[in-house]
């Protein structure tokens, strides 16, 4: 029996997603959990490896299990175990072949920026302080930039294992509200440190380092070191996946 989860996690205390001997992580405490409640060996997929410090608002799992269960009998058990910077937003039967990981045909990240003066002790964790003024109309025509699809060898931190480079960027945009920037960035597909290499990237941009206008050329050059700083990880959060057949969950 296949079953199809979504989470929601602060990952401020974890390692990142993937499971770790020697470290917590997401998939660690959430393999734990269901271990108990199912009294099986399980191992879950998940949609994305986010990195430590990443948050997530909807984050998409499954996990086979050889004996079925209620779905609401293991979003119950399995919250009453997890810690409480990790929930089990719904749990939900769906198709043997379902893979979280493989069938996510896009994925949109948020990549937040405190820009008070003093910083905003609500957002410590959740965004990256810069007490700069930033030209964020300058930022938005930047970001522009990387719609469409490009090679973006150069926005990859060394030490990811993918083998092809091009993806497909259908949305890349700011918002802000009070102090706070936001950039909203949707894609088939993700390098490592991909997007926090284009936040950063933006920031230099906003801040007069780098010009809209080369933003073309950098990707082109397939360079990492014309590109700017990789931001810091706890500004990052996975917004959602979305799925060709989108399964209906039932939100309990």
């Amino acid at each position: 029996m296949n079953y199809k989860l979504t989470l929601m996690y602060d990952g401020t205390n974890y390692a990142g997603w993937q499971r770790q001997q020697n470290a917590k992580t997401i998939q660690g405490e959430l393999e734990r959990a269901l271990s108990v409640i199912t009294r099986e060996t399980v191992s879950t997929v998940g949609v994305s490896r986010t990195d430590a410090g990443v948050h997530a608002a909807r984050y998409t799992a499954n996990v086979h299990l050889e004996n079925p269960i209620d779905e609401y009998k293991l979003f119950r058990g399995v919250n009453a175990l997890l810690p409480e910077d990790i929930r089990l937003m719904s749990a939900s039967l769906c198709s043997d072949s379902f893979n979280a990981r493989f069938d996510a045909i896009k994925k949109t990240y948020l990549y937040r920026i405190d820009t008070s003066p003093h910083g905003n002790v609500f957002y410590k964790n959740f965004a990256w302080h810069v007490p700069h003024t930033l030209d964020i109309e300058k930022m938005q025509k930047a970001a522009d930039c990387f719609l469409g699809s490009h090679d973006f060898s150069g926005f990859m931190a060394q030490g990811g294992s993918s083998k092809t480079f091009t993806r497909t960027i259908m949305e890349s945009s700011f918002s802000k509200e009070d102090g706070l920037l936001t950039y909203r960035i949707t894609g088939n597909g993700f390098l490592y440190n991909m997007v926090r290499i284009i936040a950063g990237t933006l920031v230099w941009v906003g801040k007069g380092k780098i010009s809209p206008e080369d933003i073309p050329s950098i990707i082109d050059a397939k360079d990492r070191t014309l590109a700017g700083m990789t931001a810091p990880a706890h500004g990052l959060t996975l917004l959602e996946a979305v799925y060709e057949n989108e399964i209906e969950t039932k939100e309990v």
